[in-house]
């Protein structure tokens, strides 16, 4: 799969990132494992780059001048360039841990029935984020079952700048996600 995705990672964070979800899926944290109420911090921080604003704003292929031309953003009422409103999507899946606690997020055959960003204040070039993890809630409905997080991002100056309110359908169980992981890399 990475030599597929070689010739679209232009920055550093892009090319360093694992994207293949089913190498370390034995030790995801799987649906009925999680303990709702449990809080935690990411392992890693992010540091907003231009390249990585301008490289996700192309990604989406959003025209929006705000994200893509800077002279345009200075001139603005930001005075500098403004990120995607879901570049916190991939600030959350570069601070969460591949193994244990938050790495459901990577589960291999989520589905994503919808979500919820609350943006305070914009994520700006020199920010070092840091996002905190709350496990939100979790119930079944139809057979399907549902996961909420709740990941406050914060700057270097303790600013709250997001919150995503992030909600997938996983695997019910560890043998359920694993039995998924085996029928993918088989097909």
């Amino acid at each position: 799969m990475a030599v597929k995705l070689d010739r679209f990672l232009k920055t550093e964070k892009q090319k360093a990132f694992g994207y293949d979800f089913f190498l370390d899926a034995e030790s995801y944290e799987v649906w009925d494992e999680v303990k709702i109420g449990a809080e935690y911090w990411s392992e890693q921080t992010f540091e907003v780059t231009r390249e990585d604003m301008l490289a996700y704003a192309q990604g989406v292929m959003d025209p929006n001048p705000l994200f893509n031309d800077e002279e345009h953003a200075r001139q603005s009422m930001y005075g500098e360039l403004v990120p995607h409103p879901l570049f916190c999507v991939v600030i959350a899946f570069w601070c969460i841990s591949t193994k244990g606690r938050g790495s459901w997020i990577r589960s291999p055959g989520a589905i994503n029935p919808g979500q919820r960003i609350e943006v305070y204040d914009h994520f700006r070039i020199g920010d070092v984020i840091r996002v905190k993890q709350t496990a939100w809630d979790r119930w079944t409905r139809r057979d399907w079952h549902y996961l909420t997080y709740k990941l406050d991002y914060y700057d270097q100056n303790d600013v709250l700048k997001a919150i995503w309110y992030c909600t997938l359908i996983l695997p019910e169980s560890r043998a359920k996600l694993m039995e998924y992981v085996k029928t993918g890399r088989e097909g």
